[in-house]
């Protein structure tokens, strides 16, 4: 996974959209673009200013796939309702199964990965209600 897909994945699951950083990044929405499919490089100051609009951190960026993918090594057993043990066992004749339950699978990442939005987003908005309130009770002092 590359610097933009990683800043894709981050922008998406924050919930912001191509034009909201181009803009916040003063650059043209063609230009982000190819930032984030990697057909150009991103900058050591724009990958911190893209950091900052994000939140996160520049490690927390260059180290975004590794960490899922660290996350998914360290499950063993039948999480997902698969193991090791029984894709050793399978033989040839199953590989349509083993398609079919990889098919499955990814199904299954992709709504945990829409479940993560939902709940960061529901994070943020509790954030801001939270930051409401305080400012709400200093004024009201």
């Amino acid at each position: 996974m590359h610097t933009g897909e990683k800043i894709r994945s981050i922008r998406v699951l924050k919930g912001l959209s191509q034009e909201n950083m181009a803009e916040m990044l003063n650059m043209s929405i063609l230009a982000y673009g190819n930032l984030e499919r990697g057909t150009s490089n991103v900058s050591k100051e724009r990958l911190v200013r893209i950091a900052e609009i994000l939140n996160v951190t520049v490690d927390f960026i260059r180290s975004f796939g590794e960490r899922i993918q660290y996350i998914f090594d360290q499950c063993s057993g039948p999480i997902f309702g698969v193991n090791s043990e029984n894709v050793q066992n399978t033989n040839n004749n199953d590989a349509r199964e083993l398609q079919h339950e990889n098919e499955k699978l990814q199904l299954q990442i992709e709504k945990l990965k829409l479940e993560i939005e939902k709940i960061t987003i529901e994070k943020e908005k509790v954030e801001l209600e939270l930051k409401f309130y305080r400012e709400k009770i200093v004024s009201d002092n």
